[in-house]
């Protein structure tokens, strides 16, 4: 008789929803701990996918709280589907859910407060002066550079930021530093720059110069914003080619990249320094100065001679 009988409507129950209410515990974890405590209280229930994506999480949840659905899906060896009704099977309301708890725990756990915490634990721990340890602790990752950055990528790379017509630098919250001294360096060789450091909807005014002709570099740490997603997004659709500076290894997103390079700078949960990117940043400088050759020389004589003739010396006049 269809969907209603003696004139009262019968409900309609979709297996998607029968399946949410029949998993979906009485509440939903609010910590990391709550979060291990579910998981193992549903271990033995678990099939052999949803351990698969238990143990990820718990191994990588700093990355994962980032990742999108596809993205988590190919790090598990798993389906997007499995991943959903994991999620629900977990109390969550779908995937956006999860994700949602996993980015606030990563907000929790590597606050700046929290980094910097236990970084002085870290030190205080071996009981010797800051200082040694800090040297000890660069030049180790610095050393590293040269097993994480193929040297094909940095030529690679060197001629990417050449080619372009105009050279487009993104980098927010600490990365900003970094982009903002390389664009003058770069302008002091002649190398037209602009600087995408604006964060939400303001970044676009400036994204929507970026042409096929030209080259984007980006500085990106820790995790993958809206505006880091924007910029690669956009970057494929103009059909221009972008190198990436990052800590995040593997992802899916970056696989759109033309070149990766990636800087180990310790663990996520703990206080970083710029040195390692840095030093990448310097290589390249250089590496652009040597290839432009003449034409990077041309361009600092003039820069030496303009600050003479404006009286704009940096030296000052001597008493």
């Amino acid at each position: 008789m269809g969907l209603y009988t003696k004139g009262k409507p019968t409900p309609v129950r979709y297996p998607a929803e029968t399946d949410r209410n029949r998993m979906k515990p009485s509440t939903v974890p609010r910590t990391l701990e709550g979060f291990k405590t579910i998981l193992e209280s549903k271990e033995s229930s678990f099939s052999k996918s949803q351990k698969k994506i238990a143990q990820y999480l718990l191994a990588h949840y700093e990355h994962a709280a980032f990742q999108s659905l596809s993205e988590l899906a190919q790090h598990t060896g798993t389906s997007e589907s499995t991943l959903v009704r994991f999620a629900i099977a977990l109390g969550f309301d779908g995937f956006p859910g999860l994700k949602q708890f996993l980015q606030d725990v990563f907000r929790e756990k590597f606050s700046p407060a929290v980094r910097m915490q236990t970084r002085l634990e870290d030190l205080k721990k071996r009981n010797q002066h800051f200082l040694p340890q800090i040297v000890e602790m660069e030049t180790h990752y610095l050393a590293e550079i040269l097993n994480t950055v193929p040297l094909e990528n940095f030529d690679r790379a060197v001629r990417i930021l050449l080619e372009g017509k105009n050279l487009f630098l993104f980098g927010i919250g600490h990365s900003r530093i970094l982009v903002e001294l390389l664009q003058m360096r770069l302008q002091r060789l002649g190398i037209h720059t602009i600087c995408l450091v604006e964060a939400g909807r303001d970044l676009l005014d400036k994204l929507l110069l970026l042409r096929k002709d030209d080259a984007v570099l980006i500085a990106a740490y820790h995790r993958i914003t809206g505006e880091l997603t924007a910029v690669l997004r956009h970057a494929q659709r103009v059909g221009c080619r972008t190198v990436i500076l990052t800590d995040i290894p593997e992802l899916e997103s970056y696989r759109k990249a033309d070149v990766v390079l990636y800087a180990l700078r310790g663990p996520v949960h703990s206080f970083h320094s710029h040195v390692v990117p840095m030093a990448i940043l310097n290589a390249l400088v250089l590496a652009i100065t040597a290839e432009q050759g003449d034409t990077s020389f041309h361009h600092l004589k003039l820069l030496e001679q303009m600050r003479l003739e404006y009286g704009l010396d940096p030296l000052g006049e001597l008493p």
